[in-house]
This record gives C-alpha cells, sequence and structure tokens, in this order.
C-alpha cells in the first residue's frame, strides 16, 4: 500500500508538470484554433537560451537576464510566426505544415548551436528532498506543484471574475459574435499566444532543471500537451484534471502491470474517454421527447382554425 501511495503522489507530480505546458497549449488552441506544432520546439528552445545565459554570466543577475531572455524570445517568437505566417496561410493544413516546419527548424538550430546531449541546470537548494513519511518529494516539485494550482485557479479566476477574461472566455466561444460586441478578437489572440508561450517557456525550464533537456525533447512536451488539451474539450478546467489524470494513471499503472505497455495503454484510456464522449452527445443530440398525443391533437386543430 505505501509503493501504491507513493507512486500516485509521483505520478500526481509528474502531471502537474505536463499540465503547465497543456494549459499554455490550450490557451493557444482555444483562442485561435490553430494547431502550433511550433510550441514544444520553441519552450525547448527558450530553456536553452537560459541555460546559455546563465553559463555566460555568472551570478544573480545572469538567472535575471537569462529568464527576461527566454521569456522574451518564447512570447516574441510564436507572436511573429501568429502574425506574419498562421495568419497569411488562413486555413487548416498549411498552418499545420508551417508549424511542422519551423519546428523542425527552429529543433536543428538548437542542435547545431549547443548539442543533442543532455543539458542540465544544478540548483542544490530546489533539489533537496521533503520526507513526508508517505513519500519524498523534492522542492522544486512543491514548487512546480504550487505553480500548478496558482496558474489553473488564477486562469479560472481570470476568465470568470475579470472583464478582460470574460471577453476572451467569448473569443474562444464565439469570435464572430465577440467581434460583434466589440471585444477585439485579435487583440486576445495575441494575448493568448504571449500567455501560452509563458507557461510552454516555463515547463521547459522546469525540465531543464529537473530531469535535464535535450533538443528532441519539444516533441514530447507538445505530444502530451496536445493530448490533454483535446481531453479537456474546451474546458480549462478539464485540462487541469486531465494532466493530473494523465500522470496518476501512467505512475499507477507500473503498481501490477509492465511499464513497456505504460503509454500504449494510457493512449488506449484517452482514446476510449473520447470515443464514448462523442457517443454521449450524439445520442443527446438526437434523442427526440415526443410530444404527447392531446397535445399534438390540439396543435393540429388550432393550426387547422
Amino acid at each position: 500500500m505505501n509503493l501504491l501511495i507513493e507512486l500516485a503522489v509521483t505520478g500526481a507530480l509528474s502531471g502537474v508538470k505536463v499540465g503547465i505546458s497543456a494549459l499554455g497549449f490550450a490557451i493557444i488552441f482555444y483562442a485561435t484554433k490553430e494547431m502550433h506544432f511550433a510550441y514544444g520546439a520553441i519552450s525547448v528552445a527558450a530553456a536553452y537560451l537560459c541555460y546559455w545565459v546563465v553559463l555566460s554570466v555568472v551570478g544573480p543577475v545572469g538567472v535575471i537576464l537569462a529568464l527576461f531572455a527566454a521569456f522574451g524570445f518564447a512570447v516574441l517568437m510564436s507572436v511573429a510566426i501568429h502574425k506574419f505566417v498562421y495568419l497569411r496561410l488562413r486555413s487548416v493544413m498549411p498552418v499545420v505544415m508551417a508549424s511542422l516546419g519551423i519546428s523542425l527548424l527552429v529543433e536543428n538550430i538548437v542542435q547545431m548551436i549547443g548539442s543533442p546531449d543532455t543539458q542540465v541546470l544544478v540548483y542544490d537548494n530546489l533539489l533537496q528532498v521533503v520526507d513526508f513519511g508517505f513519500a519524498r518529494v523534492r522542492v522544486l516539485e512543491l514548487w512546480i506543484a504550487a505553480l500548478f494550482l496558482a496558474i489553473s485557479f488564477g486562469l479560472d479566476f481570470f476568465l470568470n471574475r475579470t472583464r478582460i477574461g470574460q471577453g476572451f472566455a467569448a473569443t474562444i466561444e464565439d469570435p464572430e459574435m465577440a467581434e460583434l460586441v466589440g471585444i477585439r478578437t485579435a487583440r486576445m489572440r495575441i494575448g493568448a499566444y504571449c500567455a501560452g508561450a509563458a507557461l510552454g517557456t516555463l515547463s521547459g525550464l522546469s525540465m531543464l532543471i529537473d530531469t535535464g533537456l535535450r533538443p528532441s525533447q519539444g516533441f514530447v512536451l507538445l505530444l502530451y500537451a496536445l493530448i490533454i488539451t483535446i481531453m479537456g474539450r474546451g474546458s480549462f478546467r478539464a485540462v487541469a484534471i486531465w494532466a493530473v489524470l494523465f500522470g496518476l494513471l501512467r505512475s499507477v499503472w507500473s503498481w501490477q502491470f509492465p511499464t513497456e505497455f505504460q503509454e500504449l495503454a494510457m493512449f488506449a484510456v484517452m482514446m476510449g474517454y473520447l470515443i464514448g464522449r462523442d457517443a454521449w452527445d450524439r445520442y443527446k443530440r438526437n434523442r427526440l421527447t415526443p410530444l404527447p398525443a392531446s397535445v399534438s391533437a390540439s396543435s393540429v386543430v388550432t393550426g387547422g382554425v
């Protein structure tokens, strides 16, 4: 039982790490309906930029400059791709192909400037272990969990309690109607790219400090974020919940089952959920409640009169 509890805690914390990048991708996709497949590569490139600046400028000043450089690069790069590439293509497949091409280009540039080897930033204070009795957790993981909760609740408050957030929610729900009532949807989309890029960079930085980072890991970051975004079906709350469940199920699976089938099992569960949810939605839409015979008869008589 202790092993199961430890696996559950480890899995939930793993899901939280994925959840930050998933929320970032969901903000972009729900607001713009653009498959921004360069998301993972840009996040990893921003983390690498942070790594290079930290190595070049020693001390706290170097860390501050590195963070500004990483977040600034990701935000500016993402907004530029949206404005000067995606908006000019104006259809799904060209955007997908362009984003894949940009992703490969960014990944190869990072690999040529740096190396394909794993790079890691080590901060001993963040790697200290806290023993809760039922599980041992690093300080870094506690910070990431706290950030995830703050982002999730902050996003929910922003969407439901602020005027700009309600305009953003309207842009997600019906951009044409939002435009008609005076909401500047173009600015909302740019804001979505800014927020999504920042969260992607935060996820990349956590990977850089946690397990190390390679240029090719942008695809893995994108893949998990994309899957959880699809599972969310337009709800940021669902994205946050599914991120935690994703990590939890992956970890608990290894308690009784072979780890070789871990990823396959998770994808099977998620595909089963999507298929079942879609079938249930179709059933609710197609279900018709027949009118009582007396009401039908009176309607016919009234229509005849």
